[in-house]
């Protein structure tokens, strides 16, 4: 795929860890003005996709709207709805009935495994309900 064409991205934030081997993973905010890795599909503060590699205290470019590369956690099937594993990587949402996780985009090729880099079309994180 072409390098990324993000159109959104969120500026004036620094990483509250070392996330320089974290480029194309899922991150929070952590604390005023400032992200860190993304451990949680249910959390409301997920931001978007980190597009540097930002050590701590140095600024991240984090990706809302978009394509983005994103790392995938699992196996990802074309057009799937996409949140955030333990890890910050890609994963399929499993419980849209519940309403309970954070979805950050849609899958724009397959992942087979854990550690691919896929294509994803991001829109901003919102709790999603119902169908997919």
């Amino acid at each position: 795929m072409a390098d990324s064409n993000v159109t959104a991205t969120v500026g004036g934030v620094q990483a509250a860890a070392d996330l320089s081997t974290f480029q194309y993973h899922l991150v929070r905010l952590s604390a005023a003005n400032a992200v860190n890795l993304a451990v949680l599909a249910v959390t409301s503060n997920l931001l978007g996709v980190l597009q540097n590699k930002p050590k701590s205290g140095e600024f991240a470019t984090v990706a809302y709207g978009g394509i983005s590369k994103v790392v995938a956690g699992a196996a990802i099937t074309v057009g799937d709805l996409l949140t955030t594993s333990t890890s910050g990587r890609a994963i399929v949402v499993t419980s849209l009935a519940s309403g309970q996780e954070m979805v950050f985009g849609r899958a724009l090729t397959a992942a087979g495994a854990d550690g691919d880099v896929i294509p994803v079309l991001l829109f901003p994180p919102v709790r999603w309900t119902g169908a997919a």
